[in-house]
């Protein structure tokens, strides 16, 4: 359903920013520009470990793969937050909002995460320097939001 200009401009635009919304926003593009590229880095590995233990795989293929295959349904939850950050970050949003985000990376990432994705992750994370220095850098960011820091799945403080 499409939407019209007035729904369009609605969605996409936002009022002006308090100091604090304006922190936010910041800390939201910070992690979404930090979890990019790591997103990238597990496609490639589990990409790779798709390869090695089930068939090679085209460009083509990923995509449909990552939509439909049970081998990469663990990176979905991640897909998700990247976009649910990135149009929060792009619209009006309460402080609340940057909290459930905040509260969701932690349960990707944080010690206590979520028992699906840290089977896949943590070894991913143990076996890549790109995967460790993206983590490196969602930490450092994830921080931003919340003012703290995330506590890391299978690394050292």
């Amino acid at each position: 359903m499409p939407l019209d200009k007035n729904s369009f401009y609605a969605r996409t635009m936002h009022t002006p920013d308090s100091p604090e919304r304006a922190g936010l926003r910041s800390a939201l593009r910070d992690v979404s520009k930090a979890l990019l590229p790591l997103h990238r880095a597990l496609i490639d590995a589990a990409k790779d470990d798709y390869a090695f233990g089930i068939a090679p795989v085209n460009p083509s293929q990923l995509l449909q793969l990552l939509k439909d295959d049970p081998f990469f349904a663990w990176l979905k939850p991640l897909t998700s937050l990247i976009v649910d950050i990135d149009e929060m970050a792009r619209t009006d949003f309460e402080a609340s909002d940057a909290a459930s985000i905040a509260g969701r990376v932690d349960r990707l990432f944080g010690a206590k995460a979520d028992e699906a994705f840290a089977a896949q992750y943590i070894p991913m994370l143990q076996r890549s320097v790109e995967i460790a220095a993206g983590h490196a850098a969602l930490r450092k960011a994830a921080a931003g939001l919340r003012g703290g820091t995330i506590e890391s799945a299978g690394t050292p403080q």
